[in-house]
């Protein structure tokens, strides 16, 4: 993968304040230098001072209101899989509800005077800080959260914030995860930045482990074209919403589980699967969690458990329009078939 420079980062914006941060669609690609420009705009400086003095009703009202970025490069498409250009050597901050302001003024003054700072800024609620840092070595993009969740105290440690460790937002880690521009007057930007001397170590994602019964392995393989691709679509469905729980963490985790629902409710076209999809996602949204037990403490397991008993099956566009061009191609290939027996008759 090339190495780039903090100039050559580029970045989707997103910007719609009727939607806020619904909005998947961006607006166009920026570079860290028109960046530093939005951060330092007059309309930007309003909407922050606005929101610094805002009730938590009227926050998100605002909040809608402000543009945000994709930090980890550019998108199609605000999701992991529409990535169309990758910056492996950029490291996002977000350091929230520290106990004072003061905390916070000092803490961006702190991560400013380190190697490797091209942003630091205190949030506009003044109890927070967020901040880029140029890193000594690269990402890998397919481990990009968990390399970054499993490495936050080896950060924290080469940082020297070591006491503000807790309050480092992970879910800041996450690919697609927005990252919001504010306007503060305590604020640093330095385009030529240095990288960092120290490197954060590759972790591979780890895999979820699936133990099935030896009866599912063998009777739930298809063999029509047809199954072949039903059963091919349920299993990329169903690994998606695997890594969406595996990238998932703190208020975000409980709200997603009815999501599974969205996958019980097309195993009627696959009956065969639906022992092993259950135990997929099953351990999926354990693994969420500490252990089972944590995930049985807050209900999650209870929550699984009624999606999957409660929900009803429905049709699926996708599984239905398969079906049709399967069909489609027998009824052709039987009337190819029929021409030529006609054919081979008439000859002889």
């Amino acid at each position: 993968m090339k190495r780039t420079k903090p100039q050559e980062w580029e970045f989707s914006l997103f910007y719609n304040t009727t939607k806020g941060l619904s909005n998947c669609h961006p607006q166009q690609t920026i570079s860290l230098q028109r960046l530093f420009d939005i951060y330092q705009s007059p309309y930007l400086q309003d909407k922050s001072i606005e929101l610094s003095t805002a009730t938590d009703e009227e926050k998100e009202k605002i909040k809608a209101q402000l543009p945000y970025i994709t930090y980890s490069g550019i998108y199609s498409y605000r999701n992991n899989e529409s990535i169309l250009q990758y910056n492996s050597n950029l490291l996002a901050l977000d350091i929230d509800k520290l106990p004072t302001k003061q905390d916070a003024i000092d803490l961006q003054f702190h991560l400013s005077l380190q190697q490797g700072c091209i942003i630091s800024c205190v949030s506009p609620r003044g109890k927070g800080v967020k901040a880029f840092f140029y890193l000594g070595c690269e990402i890998e993009l397919k481990n990009h959260y968990h390399t970054l969740k499993e490495n936050v105290s080896l950060i924290a440690q080469e940082l020297g914030i070591v006491e503000w460790e807790k309050h480092i937002d992970t879910a800041q880690f996450v690919q697609c995860q927005p990252f919001f521009v504010g306007w503060n007057k305590h604020s640093y930007f330095n385009l030529l930045g240095i990288p960092t001397e120290w490197k954060i170590e590759e972790v591979k994602k780890k895999e979820m482990s699936v133990s099935l019964p030896t009866r599912l392995k063998h009777t739930s393989i298809p063999h029509s074209i047809e199954q072949k691709r039903i059963y091919k679509y349920i299993d990329k469905i169903t690994e998606k919403l695997e890594d969406l729980f595996f990238e998932l963490n703190g208020n975000n985790r409980h709200p997603n589980i009815w999501r599974i629902g969205g996958i019980k409710n097309c195993l009627h076209y696959a009956p065969l699967m639906e022992g092993e999809i259950k135990q997929r996602l099953f351990n999926a949204v354990v693994g969420m969690y500490k252990d089972e037990q944590e995930a049985i403490n807050v209900r999650a397991v209870i929550s699984f458990n009624e999606i999957w008993k409660n929900t009803p099956q429905k049709d699926n566009p996708i599984l239905e329009q398969i079906i049709k061009e399967e069909e489609a191609k027998r009824k052709l290939e039987e009337e190819e078939k029929n021409k030529k027996r006609l054919t081979e008759q008439s000859i002889n």
